[in-house]
């Protein structure tokens, strides 16, 4: 090779690396700009509260229940306090819910970046965090597609889809754990694979990549519990191999050296996760008030429909568009394109399976078993335990960055053999054109939608005040859930801007007897000046509105998602003739 021809083989070489850092610095960027797309336009649901009152230290037992509480009231817990340390964090936490701390702990240091938003914690500033680690996650998957694949062309079809994953905007836009769960599981996987690469090669896997494995799958374990599904998964994987790596006639377990490395790693792994069990078997009791909608159903009795749910979640992870509270016109025609992109793309991943690169073999398989091993899980524990994991999407992020990873190295693999009229390139490019659109409408609102849609319940509600009438909300408390649910009903009512005869709260405690909360309305409604507005909102308990001259108002909406609402007119009677007041 002559000198000339080495500078421009050096030179192409670096060019070429360059272009390729610039195009994933622009799907970073595409990532970053979609996830922070009207990050605080939407309403704040009861699971971003959860976060946001942790995050700062304090706790929901810290409001009166059973008592009539003001708006304020009802927020004071998401007021910034420069007194609370972050050691309040991990405490409150572990009293009141089911998460491990190290995300909200991240968050307590972080929303004091921006201050309070007017006289409560800036939701933009909470939300942002997941968003910039949700835009990470494409750097990231770079990264793993290129030590699974050893392809910039894999590599680049990774981070482009994990940009405009509808399911990843999803995701970034809560003030939830969620996004950093995902960055651990990417690393985890980066070691599962580099790993059993190392085996096949029959060379023994470095202590330090064990090592690094095991504080992976801690602190990926100490920001959110699900992650031991993935280990679990990868778990099935290690086990399958280590069998393929077995003599049989006679039996004959591999070689301690070639394997040392993984007993390390799955013994450190298991230590570390072994010190959350106490508390991941609390809140694995269908008698926790957090967990037991979960059991609600019967998944075994409607075989098909955990099925369906899994497969449309799975779905969102490529494409999405508007189907929830649209049109029905537009819900058809969003369905149709919907099946077409899924079918194009289950098209691609079937003819790619055959045509991988002999090198690809491995990684291929890995993610393959993977996938299957974690959908295993969930839909055992969804029909063997009747605890429905299929119910929300956002439980499947255990395994999102195998599907993305999958279905970019079966892209990549089409794009190199395209095909007559070159129809597999143009399914990609149509695939992720409808893929950007989905992501656009998660980020516009339109798809994804929050689950509690306290914006529409203030708007109702924001309607029936009257001058000079008090309103009461009231709910049945059973945990934070519910506390969460009408802090965001008070967070839009003060995004409206009213200022004037603001309704009062009451969180009527349940103490697992459904009789409790309606003896305390009724002396609460009783101890009342009359005329007063009533709402109930998830009230889940029995009311009796004649015992207390309280006739119901059919004029307003009574479901929208995330609430049932009643709305009573309660005049004056004989049990209540005091004025003044509203509560006395």
């Amino acid at each position: 090779m002559t000198k000339q021809t080495s500078m421009q083989t050096f030179w192409a070489f670096h060019r070429s690396r360059f272009y390729g850092l610039l195009l994933l610095g622009c799907w970073f960027v595409l990532a970053l700009g979609l996830r922070l797309t009207l990050l605080a336009s939407k309403p704040v649901w009861s699971d971003e509260f959860a976060t946001l009152v942790f995050s700062l230290g304090h706790r929901f037992r810290s409001l009166p229940f059973d008592v009539p509480i003001s708006l304020d009231t009802l927020l004071s817990p998401l007021r910034l306090d420069s007194t609370t340390s972050i050691a309040s964090v991990p405490e409150n936490l572990f009293r009141e819910s089911n998460h491990p701390p190290v995300y909200f702990m991240l968050t307590h240091l972080w929303v004091k970046l921006f201050g309070q938003d007017g006289d409560f914690v800036s939701i933009w500033g909470a939300r942002s965090l997941s968003a910039i680690l949700g835009a990470a996650t494409v750097p990231a998957m770079f990264a793993l597609a290129w030590l699974a694949f050893r392809s910039s062309l894999v590599a680049q079809m990774a981070a482009a889809l994990m940009a405009i994953s509808p399911y990843g905007v999803y995701l970034a836009q809560e003030a939830r754990h969620y996004t950093l769960a995902v960055i651990f599981i990417i690393a985890s996987l980066g070691c599962l694979i580099t790993t059993i690469l190392k085996i096949q090669q029959k060379n023994s896997l470095p202590v330090w990549i064990g090592l690094l494995w095991v504080i992976i799958n801690t602190l990926g374990i100490a920001v959110h519990f699900f992650v031991v599904f993935t280990l679990a998964a990868e778990g099935l994987v290690m086990l399958a191999f280590w069998l393929k790596s077995c003599q049989f006639k006679p039996f004959k377990i591999p070689p301690w050296k070639t394997w040392r490395g993984v007993y390390i790693a799955a013994v450190g792994s298991a230590v570390g996760g072994l010190v959350w069990l106490p508390i991941f078997l609390n809140i694995s009791n269908p008698d926790s008030e957090l967990i037991r909608w979960t059991f609600h159903g019967d998944p075994v009795g409607d075989f098909l429909e955990p099925i369906v749910r899994l497969i449309a979640w799975i779905s969102t992870m490529i494409v999405i568009l508007p189907v929830e509270n649209q049109p029905l016109s537009v819900i058809v025609l969003s369905g149709l394109m919907i099946l077409g992109v899924v079918v194009l793309t289950g098209k691609l991943l079937k003819d790619s399976w055959l045509l991988y690169p002999q090198h690809w073999r491995w990684p291929k398989m890995i993610l393959a078993g993977f996938i299957t091993s974690a959908i295993l899980i969930i839909l055992t524990i969804t029909y063997g335990f009747s605890m429905d994991l299929t119910l929300v999407a956002r439980y499947h992020f255990t395994y999102f960055p195998a599907i993305i990873l999958l279905v970019a190295a079966a892209f990549a693999v089409c794009w190199e053999i395209p095909g007559k009229y070159y129809w597999r390139q143009k399914g990609i490019v149509l695939i992720g054109c409808v893929g950007l659109i989905g992501a656009f409408t998660v980020a516009t609102h339109l798809a994804y939608q929050k689950p509690d849609r306290s914006d529409l319940a203030a708007d109702y509600i924001a309607e029936s005040l009257t001058p000079n009438i008090p309103t009461l909300i009231a709910t049945v408390h059973k945990s934070h859930e519910q506390t969460g649910e009408m802090m965001s009903i008070a967070w839009e009512l003060k995004r409206l801007g009213i200022t004037e005869n603001l309704p009062q709260f009451i969180l009527a405690q349940k103490l697992g007897n459904p009789e409790i909360p309606m003896t305390t309305l009724s002396r609460t409604i009783d101890r009342s000046s009359r005329p007063v507005n009533l709402w109930l909102i998830n009230f889940s308990a029995p009311f009796e509105p004649e015992m207390h001259n309280c006739s119901h108002e059919p004029d307003f909406k009574s479901e929208v998602p995330g609430y049932h609402l009643r709305m009573y007119r309660c005049l004056s009677s004989k049990q209540s003739s005091k004025s003044g007041n509203f509560f006395v």
